[in-house]
């Protein structure tokens, strides 16, 4: 029941920078290989998004797009939707479903169905959700580095994130974009090895003041809601 399309978006979070170490133009179109990754992680780059990546460690609410582009079909599909977000505790919201995390339990709530699971997630399970883990999560695998297409004219910058490819991740180059005057994240371009293409794109975002009781969903406000208790 975990919504995949944010899961793609939300890596943009985890992610941080590096710098150019290859004179050839590199492909979109294809997955990299290993002769494609620099060897070093630029550290000013990684600084940067360590910085960015701060700005989600207090009350936050995110709004967001994604657009999901099969390039294989020519499918796309776009989803919007908002994250709320205080520490380690989250509330997602995207149509039609609800994801509160309290800092011990995960719910997920399905509206069409009036349905809610309960479990108790992996670290690996909110490294998929909340960009405050994804944010730390991937840098000690990941090879970081400035694009070649930053330019000095450009309002943000944008930095290369390749995985370490032993480490098995679905995805084989992320792109993204942080506000040079904000440092704020404004995207994420996250090119998979199945040829599923995401970019995730930051809408809005504003500093809110949430109490723990928000990140927990009750039963009680939702009558008839049928409960699976996986803990």
């Amino acid at each position: 029941m975990r919504h995949s399309l944010f899961i793609t978006a939300a890596l943009a979070a985890s992610i941080s920078f590096t710098s150019v170490c290859a004179q050839q133009q590199r492909t979109h179109l294809k997955p990299v290989t290993k002769a494609d990754i620099p060897s070093q992680t630029d550290a000013k780059a990684k600084a940067l998004l360590d910085k960015a990546a701060e700005k989600y460690k207090t009350d936050i609410k995110v709004d967001f797009k994604i657009l999901v582009n099969d390039t294989k079909t020519g499918k796309k599909d776009n989803i919007t939707g908002e994250i709320m977000m205080k520490g380690t505790k989250f509330r997602l919201s995207v149509p039609g479903t609800q994801t509160y995390y309290d800092g011990k339990y995960e719910y997920i709530y399905v509206a069409k169905d009036n349905e809610v699971s309960i479990t108790v997630p992996t670290k690996k399970d909110l490294q998929e959700v909340n960009p405050a883990y994804l944010m730390t999560s991937y840098t000690t695998n990941s090879t970081i580095q400035f694009s070649m297409d930053n330019k000095s004219s450009d309002p943000n910058h944008i930095i290369d994130v390749y995985p370490d490819r032993s480490q098995g991740k679905g995805y084989y180059k992320a792109t993204v974009k942080i506000n040079k005057k904000t440092m704020e994240l404004v995207s994420i371009k996250i090119l998979s090895q199945n040829g599923v293409h995401t970019l995730f794109t930051v809408v809005k975002t504003q500093k809110n003041k949430y109490g723990d009781a928000f990140f927990t969903f009750y039963p009680k406000s939702h009558p008839g809601v049928v409960v699976n208790d996986l803990r």
